[in-house]
């Protein structure tokens, strides 16, 4: 394969994904302001849930959107998939812009951001595909490393969409409630745009390419298909997934509502919490490819594992150290969290592409994420704010994050070799 060909695959599935990740984690780290705007209520807890609860119900439309775009994926190509999610993706991110808040329309407010959180969903379980096409460009033993830049491109995208949030605040001030929100969503919507005329131009992935050429290639309905022949991989991806979907949530979106809203004094205030978390997320970027990259060399299961025992025994002192006002505790409990949660996200994408072949890996894997997203990721901050509220606790987040270790250490000890599928095209 010509080496053009892969860096316009990967360069197109990074920008891609950094758009994505960059909505979906504004709309987390803007989960105060868009309560108050969209929900108002006296009781803050009640309003972060409202706003938490809209975030997850996009997560909700995931698993449909990836069975219809994992049709068509692996039925006519993952190129065409790609761009018609990607174009879905970019309206509601322009309509952010522009919808009315409560103050103008009532209840009528709410109402519009749910289906746009529902139309973003439904386009996001699409760009799930983003990874199995980055793997099928890979060399067989490039897998890991290959599926880390899948991974970096959403880091890339949450550090993007907190410096722009943390930009427009300061340049706005005390307009950021009032319009100053808005601005980074116009961002992401030119983004967008950007985003549609690369996709357009990637060519098609080379190992769908050879597999549609067959005869007997492609398989009339691989969402059918994929239930009937492969339930045990499709199980086990969701649960080694969970997880890192947890973890990633967690530290994308929870961390900075926990931060800014439970654990500040004047001494660390909301904004100096954002900067530690840029820095932090920008870290766990760098080793979240060598993560990757390692587990091409030692195993999936060796890095992975070794991760998830590290967050289920971390996660509670992890949370205590965020509790304090202290600006060295908060940050060194970022930091502790960073490194585990990079070595379950560096692997993931290459380790479940590799329980699906090619006929049905792109359905597969968009289905088991987006499943796994629903269940460990989308969830997880109205869960982490639900456990605070009924517990008193700060640091009873950390069971959420316990719970989906201990599901991932019992899923990969139950991968064998035969579960795995490394049928792309060699090169």
């Amino acid at each position: 394969m010509k080496k053009g060909t892969v860096k316009r695959a990967v360069l197109s599935t990074i920008l891609c994904n950094t758009l994505v990740w960059y909505d979906y984690i504004l709309f987390g780290s803007l989960a105060s302001t868009i309560g108050d705007l969209f929900f108002p209520q006296e009781d803050k807890y009640l309003s972060l849930m409202s706003s938490f609860s809209v975030f997850a119900v996009g997560f909700c439309m995931r698993p449909f959107g990836a069975s219809i775009f994992g049709h068509i994926g692996d039925k006519y190509g993952r190129r065409t998939a790609l761009v018609i999610s990607i174009i879905a993706m970019s309206v509601p991110i322009g309509f952010m812009a522009v919808v009315p808040t409560y103050a103008s329309v009532g209840v009528l407010a709410p109402i519009l951001l749910v289906i746009c959180r529902l139309v973003q969903g439904f386009s996001l379980g699409g760009e799930a595909g983003n990874a199995t096409f980055l793997i099928e460009h890979s060399k067989a033993n490039q897998a890991g490393l290959f599926g880390s830049f899948e991974v970096l491109s959403a880091v890339l995208g949450s550090v993007f969409a907190l410096a722009v949030k943390m930009a427009s605040f300061y340049f706005t001030g005390d307009e950021f409630k009032v319009w100053g929100w808005r601005i980074p969503f116009i961002v992401g919507f030119v983004i967008g745009i950007i985003s549609i005329f690369i996709r357009v131009r990637a060519g098609e992935s080379p190992a769908y390419t050879e597999h549609a050429s067959k005869e007997s290639g492609v398989v009339k309905s691989p969402v059918k298909h994929l239930f009937k022949y492969y339930r045990r991989p499709l199980i086990l991806a969701i649960c080694i997934d969970c997880i890192e979907n947890c973890s990633f949530h967690i530290f994308m979106v929870f961390f900075i509502s926990f931060v800014g809203n439970f654990s500040l004094s004047s001494a660390v205030n909301p904004q100096i919490g954002e900067f530690i978390e840029i820095v932090n997320v920008m870290i766990s970027g760098v080793m979240t490819v060598g993560f990757g990259a390692l587990s091409d060399v030692i195993g999936r299961k060796k890095v992975m594992g070794g991760a998830s025992i590290a967050l289920f025994f971390l996660a509670i002192p992890v949370f205590w150290l965020l509790s304090q006002e202290s600006f060295w505790y908060v940050g060194l409990g970022y930091f502790l969290f960073a490194i585990p949660f990079a070595a379950t996200l560096g692997p993931s994408s290459a380790a479940m592409s590799e329980l699906f072949p090619t006929k049905v890996r792109y359905t597969g894997f968009g289905i088991a994420r987006n499943i796994s997203s629903a269940l460990g990721g989308g969830m997880a901050p109205v869960l982490c704010t639900w456990l605070m509220q009924i517990t008193g606790w700060k640091v009873a987040p950390g069971f959420c994050v316990m719970f989906w270790a201990l599901i991932a250490c019992i899923a990969l000890s139950r991968i064998t070799p035969k579960d795995i599928h490394r049928d792309w095209v060699k090169q």
